[in-house]
């Protein structure tokens, strides 16, 4: 996977989510917020990707056509109509998963059975912590599995889901951030990695790896991560569609070893 010849591109591009496929690992002891924050972000993009930003903002009639209708189009015939999303959860068999915060999650696929991924999103936990149980139970081979596949497009974690790609061997070299509670063990474990110690950084890019911190910083990541394979018009549709309504989120663009803080 050589993510140091990637370029980021402002052009809004239509049907821009059609080329990627998303696997979201869940394991036992996987934080939720790391789960469903991308993997919604993602999914309202692809739901409505192909109105042009230029046009106006997504409104109400495009909600009632894009979201209500094919949801109860989806529900009526289910589970012969698939999410317009490719974006799966897959874990190391099909049984019902303990998350870190107590609830319980059925994975879509099992590592065996998955179908092929060009991007990957690491979530944190206190099973990210694990890291010999997430050799013992195929997690961590399979997020390395994914990663170095031909065609991939992007890797990316959320908080402690630094560790997994860590012991993946995916932050050799690479700037990156990981929730600012577990800097010193970061450094302690992941020793090759090029932390970017700044709490205030929701995220950092370099290159086509995504790493962020906290639980809610997926959102952030998430919507950079639109941005660069969309278009800011696109993010910028996304971000008032879901009513994200925070102050601009930091994070930081590293290109050519030179570190720029950003925002979206």
């Amino acid at each position: 996977m050589d993510i140091h010849k990637f370029k980021s591109d402002n052009n809004s591009r239509s049907g821009c989510m059609d080329d990627l496929s998303i696997a979201v690992p869940i394991f036992e002891g996987a934080e939720e917020q790391d789960v469903v924050g991308p993997l919604e972000m993602f999914y309202w993009m692809s739901l409505f990707e192909a109105l042009p930003p230029d046009r106006r903002p997504i409104g109400e009639p495009d909600f009632a056509v894009d979201f209500i209708t094919e949801s109860e189009f989806a529900n009526y015939f289910y589970p012969k109509v698939p999410p317009k999303a490719k974006v799966f959860t897959v874990a190391p068999t099909i049984r019902t998963y303990r998350m870190s915060s107590g609830m319980q999650w059925a994975p879509d696929f099992s590592h065996d059975n998955a179908p092929a991924a060009n991007m990957v999103v690491a979530p944190g936990g206190r099973g990210a912590h694990e890291i010999p149980a997430r050799h013992k139970d195929g997690t961590i081979d399979y997020i390395e599995r994914v990663a170095n596949a031909p065609g991939m497009k992007y890797v990316m974690s959320v908080c402690t889901g630094a560790f997994l790609l860590g012991a993946a061997g995916l932050l050799d070299g690479r700037h990156c951030q990981v929730s600012s509670h577990n800097y010193q063990r970061f450094e302690r474990e992941v020793p090759n990695a090029k932390l970017i110690r700044d709490p205030s950084l929701s995220f950092v890019q370099d290159g086509n790896l995504f790493t962020s911190n906290g639980p809610c910083s997926g959102l952030a990541t998430a919507l950079r991560l639109v941005e660069v394979h969309c278009g800011t018009g696109y993010k910028n549709n996304l971000r008032e569609l879901i009513e994200y309504k925070v102050p601009p989120v930091k994070g930081a663009l590293v290109e050519n070893g030179k570190i720029t803080n950003i925002t979206v």
